[in-house]
């Protein structure tokens, strides 16, 4: 797995739609999901420690 140890912590801006549709473009919504991620979250160190703690939040989400 490829080290992300130098990543910095990174907020995506999402483009302006004009429509409903536009807002259900995977382009727009995808980064205001990404935002709202704990930034704990969206920093792991790794592709599997991201795996691990996404799989933990969700599963918090549902069962809590």
């Amino acid at each position: 797995p490829p080290d992300l140890s130098g990543l910095v912590l990174v907020c995506f801006l999402f483009p302006e739609v004009r429509t409903k549709h536009g807002e259900a473009a995977f382009s727009f919504s995808a980064p205001q999901v990404w935002n709202k991620l704990p930034e704990d979250l969206r920093s792991a160190p790794t592709l599997n420690s991201f795996k691990t703690r996404l799989k933990t939040f969700l599963f918090n989400i549902a069962f809590n």
